[in-house]
Order: C-alpha cells, then sequence, then structure tokens
C-alpha cells in the first residue's frame, strides 16, 4: 500500500510496523539501494517516517531543516553530526536539533522510526 492509497492524518491511525517492515524490506528500492522509507503520517509541521536499512548502508550527509528524532525499532547505526558520533541499538532514540549536516551507516539491518518536524514559516 503507497502514501496515495491510505490517509496519512486522522483522528486516530494506527500501524502495524512488523508488516510496513516487510514491505519496505521487499520494494524494489530496498534491493537496489539498501534503503526504503514510507511516511506512515503527516499533519502540519510533524511527519512520521518509517525507514528500513540493509546492513552497510550508508546515508550521505544531509541536513534536516527542523528538528527530530530518530528510535531504532531494530538493528543498529551510526549516526555523526556536529564532530560527534553515537551508535545507537535497538531500543535507543536520538533528539536532533534543525539544520546540521549529519550521516548515517547501519551497522545492522535496521529499522527505524523518524519524527520530524518542520521549521515554522519565517516571520510565524
Amino acid at each position: 500500500m503507497t502514501s496515495l492509497d491510505r490517509p496519512l492524518t486522522g483522528p486516530l491511525l494506527v500501524f502495524r510496523l512488523a508488516e510496513w517492515a516487510a514491505q519496505l524490506r521487499a520494494d524494489d528500492a530496498y534491493a537496489r539501494s539498501g534503503r526504503a522509507g514510507r511516511t506512515l503520517a503527516k499533519s502540519g509541521p510533524l511527519r512520521v517516517v518509517l525507514v528500513a536499512l540493509a546492513n552497510g548502508t550508508v546515508v550521505g550527509t544531509h541536513r534536516a531543516d527542523g528538528p527530530m528524532t530518530v528510535h531504532v525499532l531494530e538493528g543498529g547505526l551510526r549516526f555523526r553530526a556536529g564532530g560527534e558520533e553515537r551508535h545507537l541499538t535497538a531500543g535507543e532514540v536520538l533528539f536532533f536539533g534543525p539544520g546540521d549536516a549529519h550521516d548515517i551507516r547501519a551497522e545492522r539491518a535496521s529499522l527505524l522510526l523518524l519524527t520530524l518536524a518542520e521549521p515554522p514559516a519565517e516571520g510565524a
């Protein structure tokens, strides 16, 4: 099921993460690049994204405009930002402030739940 086939917002949305993880790992993008993601919910400035990473996959340096959390549901990864490095394993959550460049390397096949908040518009 794609995000076009289902609601992204509503009063109560429930996600069966194991089912979504299986779909992501069966996705062509996962086979090609070692990563696949799906936006589960989006409402106003908040977005929740499930990401599957194959062992050894590197997500190169990029920036998030707003604050975010990375919740490791399965596996483990290395997260680098601002000259610091953190090794995260299942059950750990990392909070990350807006704007700083960061990169990720999956140290094992991993499943991440990202929560991203867009910053307020200029002048708001």
